[in-house]
């Protein structure tokens, strides 16, 4: 895990003290070591954080004759077979590392290359033979890869806030961008707060050549939710746990010492589960809380601990997450509204003392559908034919379907439906926030990249249509991102079992019957996970309602909180910026309600516009 940038300048030889500049930007994402490698007019860099073969895995790192360098982000876990592969093919290696397999791979397939990695990844190769980057993002957007491009400049960076020293950039507010922002609490790849900056989305990769231009940009893997093969659910729940163990096993390769977030839910304590029963040594967890108990699961991740017998460590979170809001800015370099960033830096600061890399248990809502919002809200009041009819008349209503179909209308719920369950300020109060000279400069349509997936997924069934939308929005927008970047500023590497190609793909293609059913009257998700656990736990703990990785934002910021006075003199301050975007009168409405999520956002987006 570590921190990669470089720079192109289409007629000015790159400095190496520009491409320090950047890395040392980068020092808490690789604090064990930095390196260069400048040709010309292409630079790149790299910062070190080590967890394999900590004494050959340098970088740069270059090919035996020294054409081909690398600086790379992540880890592939499928190197050693990878390298088998090359060695047979005659490459030689000279270290232990899963970076230089990146390189042969790359000499020996080209562009192909990434679809042979199992892992998580952003890397650069800098061609001396092509006069060429090429640069690529792991499938699922674990590890971030932006980039700024303008006339005769590209550069890219781990950070968005590494860009910043590459002089000839325009920083200028990307108002589409910020308006994403406000709704969705993250802006969406391939946008960024900057008009000339920019995301690489997961599973693409491009190429640059060496005067600036991006070649080529394209996507080399896509997610396809659709219901595989005839088999039972106990032959289902039997290949999930198979393929969870070997992932969790891939995962735990490590020269370092290691541990796993246990927030005390079901999919971390799933990920403890599988670790506990193939390790020597007890697994350290770590987990977090808070005063309220109400939205502290503690009492269940010590459950989970004693269970499995783990050296287990906690923290109470106090309400000082206004303490932690100038770190937090800086680093996610953009606004970034996902309130779980404030519990997933205090774990990630508690877990730092003892370890160096955690496994996670992100992405199991996605996979198997988890999220309330799949059960309570997409087939209740979304589902084909209506949820509130008898049971014999749902029975007949697709017969009475082909009878009279505007009478007995299926029901197809749409991209519009799903943001209403998404969005932080919806179109109507985001009208009422802006200055109206404002608001007319730019399209507030920010669901063009949700209606493109959803027409992709046409073929996919009603509840893998919502899983759809999340695995390739809400997932990489802001629940990696918000883990990659917390857990990087106190260099913590995080690995994520459940996104390993063959999990994904494996819960792609489960019936969507096995994952979502009516239980007692109430919509249960995610049982296929849910059964693995109960050979370990009571069905109280696996069964009970979802809590998810939430803060007590409403305690601390609502009109009754804590912190409520020092959150309206910080949104009201004249000084802040606000004049030039928003109404005033909409700001003080906002400010003395009881919404606390739309005040954090506003919160966040005051603190990065004062780092500007």
């Amino acid at each position: 895990m570590c921190g990669i940038a470089g720079l192109i300048r289409k007629s000015v030889a790159v400095e190496q003290t520009e491409i320090e500049k950047m890395t040392d930007a980068l020092s808490h994402r690789g604090p064990d070591g930095s390196g260069f490698y400048v040709s010309g007019n292409m630079g790149i860099g790299h910062r070190r954080l080590s967890i394999i073969d900590l004494e050959g895995g340098k970088q740069p790192l270059c090919n035996e004759d020294q054409t081909i360098w690398i600086t790379f982000n992540g880890e592939i876990y499928n190197y050693l077979e990878l390298r088998a592969v090359l060695l047979q093919k005659g490459h030689r290696f000279k270290t232990h590392s899963d970076t230089e397999a990146i390189v042969h791979a790359y000499e020996e397939w080209g562009t192909d290359c990434v679809t042979k990695l199992r892992g998580m990844f952003a890397f650069a190769i800098l061609d001396n033979n092509k006069k060429e980057l090429f640069i690529a993002r792991d499938h699922f957007g674990i590890k971030p890869l932006v980039y700024a491009v303008t006339s005769g400049i590209f550069c890219f960076a781990s950070e968005l806030q590494v860009l910043k020293k590459v002089k000839g950039i325009d920083w200028s507010t990307n108002l589409v961008a910020l308006d994403q922002y406000l709704q969705f609490q993250y802006i969406p790849a391939p946008n960024t707060i900057y008009s000339q900056a920019h995301k690489l989305p997961p599973a693409h990769w491009m190429r640059v050549k060496n005067d600036g231009t991006i070649l080529e940009i394209k996507r080399y893997w896509q997610l396809e939710f659709r219901e595989g093969s005839v088999k039972t659910e106990a032959e289902w729940a039997e290949g999930l746990s198979e393929v969870l163990k070997e992932s969790v096993k891939a995962h735990l390769v490590s020269d370092v010492p290691f541990g796993a977030f246990l927030s005390g839910g079901i999919d971390s304590s799933a990920v403890v589960g599988y670790m506990a029963q193939q390790m020597q040594q007890p697994v350290k967890t770590f987990s977090i809380g808070f005063k309220e108990e109400h939205y502290s699961e503690l009492k269940y991740a010590r459950m989970v601990a004693k269970h499995w017998k783990t050296d287990h460590h906690e923290e109470i979170v106090e309400p000082d997450a206004l303490s932690i809001l100038p770190q937090l800015a800086k680093h996610y370099g953009e606004p970034f509204g996902d309130s779980s960033a404030i519990p997933t830096w205090y774990v990630s600061r508690l877990a730092r003392r003892h370890v160096t890399m955690v496994l996670t248990g992100d992405a199991a809502d996605e996979l198997f559908a988890g999220y309330q919002s799949y059960t309570t809200r997409w087939n209740k009041h979304l589902s084909p034919v209506p949820e509130h009819l008898p049971a014999h008349k749902k029975m007949m209503y697709p017969i009475l379907n082909r009878l009279n179909s505007k009478k007995f209308a299926m029901r197809t719920a749409s991209v519009n439906d799903w943001v209403r369950y998404a969005h932080y300020y919806d179109d109507a109060s985001r009208n009422q926030l802006w200055n109206r000279e404002i608001s007319n400069s730019f399209s507030t349509n920010n669901r063009v990249f949700m209606e493109e997936i959803m027409e992709k997924s046409k073929a996919f069934g009603h509840f893998q249509k919502a899983q759809a939308l999340d695995f390739n929005t809400y997932l990489p927008g802001a629940v990696l991102t918000k883990v990659d970047i917390a857990s990087m500023m106190h260099s913590l590497e995080t690995r994520t079992p459940f996104l390993d190609i063959k999990v994904a793909e494996y819960a792609a293609t489960i019936p969507q019957s096995y994952n979502i059913k009516k239980i007692n009257g109430n919509w249960e998700g995610k049982l296929l996970l849910k059964k693995d656990l109960e050979s370990s736990f009571s069905k109280e703990f696996v069964y009970r309602p979802k809590m998810g990785f939430a803060v007590p934002i409403t305690d601390w910021f609502g009109s009754l909180g804590s912190k409520n006075s020092e959150v309206k003199e910080r949104l009201l301050d004249t000084q802040n910026g606000f004049s030039d975007y928003f109404n005033r009168d909409t700001l003080e409405k906002i400010a003395n309600g009881n919404h606390a999520g739309q005040k954090w956002l506003l919160l966040f987006l005051q603190e990065w516009m004062q780092q500007q």
